[in-house]
């Protein structure tokens, strides 16, 4: 049966609705949201930046209790650095995206992260951008491969267990994604980077296990101040 032809249509005495409107807002709004991931990655490469101009800073906590005293070689300051710590920063921001955006977005993020590294690597390859030598230790080639490789890894399966974690207790899923970025991409680095090599390699993959998950702890301060700028979009689990 057909409407009554005589009787005005429902948006009468209004502006009718302009698809043309709706869809140019939904490319503003994508095109906006490039923007932040583009600025989040970039600053996940100021992350990793920092984190290894710390390498020159020794990390000596961990001296006389993870290691056996006397024992000048097992020492972690002789190579554990500030850096393995600050590295941590970069599961917090990986995890504030996807408390903000969900799991699409997150891995979007880490995507991006990957690509801005790989560049400022071949930059620096090519010496358009220098750090200084004296300042930091330079890696191989093997261990630079491994750690962005096992970073990667690591932020992954973090986004989908911070998203299956979200919205019970409000440390969950942050406390939770960094164990596992830090459980997964620190025994598959070492692994890539030191195996075949002497067994010490075994010795510091804990301590540094060790060490990411008292950061993850310790990251939840901050993520805990941030909670309130940071707000999931609408539809998304959390609080």
């Amino acid at each position: 049966m057909t409407g009554d032809l005589t009787r005005p249509p429902a948006w009468a005495g209004t502006e009718a609705p302009n698809p043309g409107i709706s869809r140019c807002h939904r490319e503003i709004f994508l095109f906006l949201q490039a923007l932040l991931l583009l600025a989040t990655s970039a600053l996940a490469l100021a992350i990793c930046a920092w984190a290894w101009t710390l390498t020159a800073s020794p990390f000596v906590w961990f001296d006389g209790v993870l290691s056996p005293d006397g024992v000048e070689a097992l020492r972690p300051s002789r190579w554990l650095t500030w850096g393995h710590a600050a590295i941590c920063v970069l599961f917090l921001l990986t995890s504030l995206v996807c408390r903000r955006y969900g799991v699409g977005a997150a891995l979007l993020h880490v995507l991006l992260s990957v690509i801005w590294v790989v560049g400022a690597a071949v930059a620096m390859s090519l010496e358009f951008v220098r750090i200084s030598p004296e300042a930091v230790l330079q890696p191989s080639v093997r261990e630079a491969v491994a750690l962005l490789l096992a970073l990667t890894a690591g932020q992954v399966a973090s986004v989908y267990v911070f998203e299956h974690t979200r919205g019970v207790e409000w440390w969950n899923a942050p406390a939770y994604a960094a164990l596992t970025a830090t459980l997964v991409s620190m025994p598959l680095f070492y692994a890539m980077a030191y195996a075949g090599e002497d067994w010490i390699w075994l010795n510091r993959m804990s301590i540094d296990v060790a060490l990411k998950a008292l950061m993850a702890f310790a990251l939840l301060v901050p993520y805990f101040v941030l909670r309130p700028l940071v707000r999931p979009r609408e539809g998304m689990g959390g609080y």
